[in-house]
């Protein structure tokens, strides 16, 4: 099977394929504009679980029987077109497993592995893998990370930080990511704040000066370190000192953020953060409680989406040569 596709066209359709989410975009290549496309929470979980069931034996043609079947849906225009498949789609669960790239990723995608595979229909699929490092595995957010090199590139070193379920901080230098570290956030804020013992304590609510002022103090208590006993105090706050819960849940937010971010404070350069909302303000309060800010650039949901749309057409470009 050939590593190389002809050259990249003036559209491609993007397919970002997550663990709860899957995702299709018609992309114009010059100006990265979304012509049509579609999602739906068939994300690879689902569909790996919809595959075991089904009694099939070859997971590939499975998968890019499914893949084929949303494409049918898109505007019979844009049929013929190379599809970028990045995300979960080559994991162990995924369509097909990818073995994953190693540091440094340079920042045209190079060090990346990728491999052109075909549905029965005759679309061509760019499947993309993931990357590794020397304690942590990611993948769909190093191709994000390839489509801000961009903008980080004139900052010679520093760090990009991607919050999420499990957040990543990519560090680059120059014109290449050469380590990163991956951090539970967001999984064990949903966790903490559901099924455990704090559970009880916290509510969500409007983030309000009080529960701003919570969640300031849990990032800088969160920074301190000895996670394990500040997270017991949130339930002090509501027994003892009877806080809000709704507080509580921005202080339980903060003292895990903060704990994440607090690392930032020694490290060089500036830090750039891209997240959607609500997420961006508290990651930007966080670190602003911690850090200079002249070392922080904010860019919200507009570049993100953008992000990965050009990390994938530059990726495209690379193996279309």
């Amino acid at each position: 099977m050939s590593d190389r596709s002809p050259t990249a066209p003036t559209h491609f359709i993007s397919c970002d394929w997550g663990t709860t989410n899957f995702r299709l975009r018609v992309v114009e290549t010059g100006s990265l504009r979304t012509l049509a496309g579609w999602n739906n929470a068939q994300g690879i979980r689902t569909v790996s679980a919809e595959f075991l069931a089904s009694g099939e034996k070859d997971r590939q043609s499975y998968y890019l029987r499914y893949l084929a079947d949303r494409l049918s849906e898109l505007p019979p225009a844009y049929g013929n077109l190379p599809v970028v498949a990045s995300g979960m789609a080559s994991s162990s669960i995924g369509m097909r497993e990818l073995a994953y790239a190693d540091l440094p990723i340079e920042s045209d995608g190079r060090g990346l592995h990728g491999e052109w595979l075909s549905t029965e229909q005759g679309h061509s699929v760019l499947l993309l893998s993931g990357v590794k490092g020397s304690d942590s595995i990611m993948r769909g957010e190093e191709i994000q990370a390839v489509g801000m090199s961009d903008l980080l590139a004139p900052s010679g070193a520093g760090t990009l930080l991607l919050p999420g379920t499990h957040s990543k901080h990519l560090y680059f230098d120059g014109s290449r990511y050469t380590s990163f570290t991956t951090y539970m956030t967001g999984e064990l804020f949903e966790l903490l704040s559901t099924r455990s013992v704090l559970a009880a304590s916290v509510a969500a609510g409007e983030f309000g000066d009080e529960a701003s002022d919570a969640f300031r103090k849990g990032v800088r208590d969160g920074s301190a370190g000895k996670i394990s006993a500040a997270l017991f105090g949130v339930r002090v706050r509501d027994v003892l000192q009877h806080k809000s819960r709704i507080a509580n849940y921005y202080y339980l937010s903060g003292l895990l953020v903060g704990n994440e971010v607090g690392g930032l404070r020694d490290s060089d350069g500036s830090v750039y953060l891209v997240a959607t909302e609500p997420v961006r303000t508290l990651y930007q309060i966080a670190l602003e409680t911690l850090i200079n800010v002249d070392r922080i650039r904010v860019f919200g949901a507009e570049v993100l989406e953008r992000a990965l749309l050009f990390g994938q057409l530059k990726l495209l470009l690379q193996y279309a040569r």
